[in-house]
């Protein structure tokens, strides 16, 4: 008897507290490096924690074009936020709405991070039944007081209602260098009248200013036009967290990975492409054997009309099929239209 194979568990891979510790000190040191920059990633957090202490949740979108560092930053946020916090039970990859409200939850004051939120939060997505799950437990579920940190390139594409109701603060990663990358955080304006309640009419105005003028936006250019936006609170630098915490940031893109086959195997439309792939091959053997007369049924040679009309397709479908992995000599052949 073969003995059955265990399913290997993934580890929740833990944030211990010498992880978090060795996170503060590093920032602590890596900040005095920087002694003009007004606020840092602490001051978010401890203005996050106060937030959440009104008994009230936070829901973030964090934005940036992929590569600028959304992940690490939610990362370093969950990790400092000092709640129990793992790779499994705090972040979502590849979600789906389901998982989604399962892991939030469970979770007490403490910080969630949707790490893929395009998948199932994007405005073209605004029908799915597990998404409006998803917004109903951000408009309702206030009693678990929970930080959720929303990862998404553009903030455009979250739905009308998470941008106008369920999001309050938005966390765009504006620029990266070398050595650092530049968050600025901004608060939805009260005014729930407003048609714009993020300002950006007249960042935008700004922006285009500049573009008339043909002027490049620096990033000095770009962190000034956003500081000047009435929703700015904060804004702020974060080193590489690979360079802090690698056995973190390496389990994470294992984690993701590993997520990212499971998303692909399941998705119907992948399964629809396959399920079209094995079609086509069996058309295509079913013409090689009636052109070439494998079976050895009836006459010989049969023309490429005869086939064609046999199987219900035109010529040039047939031909298609017939082409299809050949691997056949066309000295055996005796093609005759």
């Amino acid at each position: 008897m073969f003995k059955k194979e265990k399913k290997k568990k993934i580890k929740k891979m833990k944030i211990k507290p010498f992880h978090r510790k060795k996170l503060e000190n590093y920032l602590k040191v890596f900040y005095e490096y920087y002694p003009d920059e007004k606020y840092t990633v602490f001051h978010f957090v401890r203005y996050l924690k106060l937030r959440l202490k009104d008994n009230k949740d936070a829901w973030i979108g964090v934005c940036g074009t992929t590569g600028m560092g959304k992940s690490f930053f939610s990362l370093i946020v969950g990790i400092l936020f000092g709640r129990p916090f793992s790779l499994k039970d705090n972040v979502t990859y590849f979600p789906k709405g389901k998982e989604i409200l399962v892991k939030f939850t469970k979770l007490f004051f403490n910080v969630l991070i949707i790490d893929e939120a395009a998948k199932q939060m994007r405005s073209v997505q605004w029908q799915d039944k597990q998404q409006q799950e998803v917004n109903l437990a951000a408009m309702t579920e206030r009693y678990k007081i929970n930080a959720v940190l929303l990862n998404m390139p553009n903030f455009d594409e979250f739905t009308k209602s998470m941008r106008r109701g369920s999001i309050l603060f938005r966390a765009v990663v504006i620029y990266r260098t070398k050595t650092h990358a530049r968050i600025i955080i901004q608060r939805k304006s009260r005014n729930w009248r407003s048609e714009d309640p993020w300002g950006d009419k007249a960042a935008n105005d700004t922006y285009n200013r500049f573009e008339k003028k043909k002027k490049e936006l620096t990033n000095e250019i770009i962190l000034d036009i956003e500081r000047s936006i009435p929703n700015t609170i904060m804004d702020f630098i974060i080193p590489n967290l690979e360079i802090i915490l690698p056995e973190i940031t390496d389990k994470y893109s294992e984690l993701k990975t590993e997520s990212r086959k499971i998303d692909s195997s399941s998705d119907p439309i992948n399964k629809r492409n396959v399920y079209k792939e094995k079609f086509e091959d069996l058309l295509s053997k079913i013409t090689k054997i009636l052109f070439f007369n494998e079976l050895q049924i009836g006459k010989v040679k049969t023309t490429k009309v005869e086939a064609a009309t046999a199987m219900g397709i035109s010529v040039d479908t047939f031909n298609k099929y017939l082409a299809k992995n050949s691997n056949r000599s066309t000295s055996r052949t005796n093609f005759r239209n």
